[in-house]
């Protein structure tokens, strides 16, 4: 009979991930005998005993892959990751466990030693917007297969999925530039992001291949909080009309640009045909929902969670995937020949 201790608890007395836990018991022979000695007199102090079926299963495959997220299943902007990751993993025979951490980077480990417990195959790190993560977060995952969603270790430590910010960006000013735009306002998000970052050059990069000038760069999200990141939106599309005179506005993201819409409307300015407006995610509930419906450059979630999937399960794979941003054309972008403003 077991003790009432867990595997949990005999990681924590140790000292070790529970993944070294768990390959102890089916070999104690693959851990220094450092570590042995310590798991050994963490379950001697904690009286636990493994179970007979847990220690049957040595080397079963689950058909589970483990997901760890910070908040892709409550953020509307990247549902469309869990979508792709269900759709690869049903065609490949696996199942999915969730599990999200509400932002709280010091729940990870624990989710982390949770999904191991319930002997998943693989694991994926899912993030809610592309950005560096810290890889001793996950040092827990041992050698199990991990891979990062819309994240990356800066080392390079694990394989990554992640959208080319920066391709979509060029691509996305360049289709301005061939349809004749020449005064461009780019309202960027915050600085410190790494999307920002890479989009930035992306748009320099477009300006110089198409020998343009280079747009003009303004930072839209303002604020502290979700809440109030647009508030100075309004008097901030008052002056770049008065100063620049665009006669295209890019905004960091769709949210925004359906802001800058409003905020055109408001003025009796119409979109596009006096200043053409370009928003980036894609958003399925907004691009349809402004009016005009709008042009934005796509983020490839749907692909990137069908990628990471893909990659679990090939531990054959490794390095970073950048997956494209296309252009999305509606109506919000006219060419300025057409009407648009001079």
């Amino acid at each position: 009979m077991t003790s009432s201790a867990t595997i949990y608890e005999v990681a924590a007395a140790a000292n070790v991930s529970v993944r070294t836990v768990s390959r102890y018991l089916n070999d104690p022979n693959c851990v220094s005998t450092k570590t042995s000695a310590l798991i050994v007199g963490a379950m001697q102090a904690l009286k636990y005993r493994p179970s007979i079926a847990a220690r049957s299963l040595k080397g079963v495959k689950t058909n589970l892959i483990g997901v760890v997220s910070d908040r892709i299943t409550t953020s509307p902007d990247s549902f469309e990751l869990i979508k792709g990751l269900q759709l690869a993993a049903k065609q490949q025979g696996k199942r999915l466990l969730i599990a999200e951490s509400g932002g709280s980077d010091e729940d990870i480990p624990s989710l982390i030693d949770e999904l191991i417990e319930h002997r998943v195959d693989a694991l994926i790190f899912a993030t809610h917007f592309h950005r560096p993560i810290d890889a001793a977060l996950l040092e827990r995952a041992d050698d199990l297969r991990m891979v990062l969603l819309n994240c990356y270790a800066p080392r390079g430590e694990f394989p990554a999925v992640v959208p080319d910010d920066e391709q979509g960006a060029r691509e996305g000013l360049a289709h301005l530039y061939e349809l004749k735009h020449k005064r461009v306002v780019v309202f960027e998000l915050y600085p410190d992001m790494r999307a920002t970052q890479l989009r930035h050059k992306g748009y320099l990069k477009a300006a110089k291949d198409h020998g343009a000038p280079e747009p003009i760069f303004v930072q839209g999200s303002q604020g502290g909080s979700p809440d109030d990141e647009f508030a100075a939106i309004d008097a901030l599309v008052s002056e770049v009309l008065r100063v620049h005179k665009p006669t295209a506005m890019v905004a960091g993201n769709d949210k925004m640009a359906a802001r800058i819409i409003q905020c055109l409307h408001k003025r009796q300015i119409a979109v596009p045909d006096q200043v053409s407006v370009l928003g980036f995610d894609d958003h399925p509930m907004l691009v349809h929902a402004t009016d005009p419906p709008l042009t934005s450059v796509r983020l490839p979630y749907l692909q990137m969670g069908m990628r990471a999937a893909q990659l679990a399960c090939d531990p054959s794979q490794t390095g970073k995937v950048k997956e494209r941003c296309d252009v999305q054309t509606r109506a919000s972008v006219a060419g300025v020949a057409s009407g648009g403003r001079r």
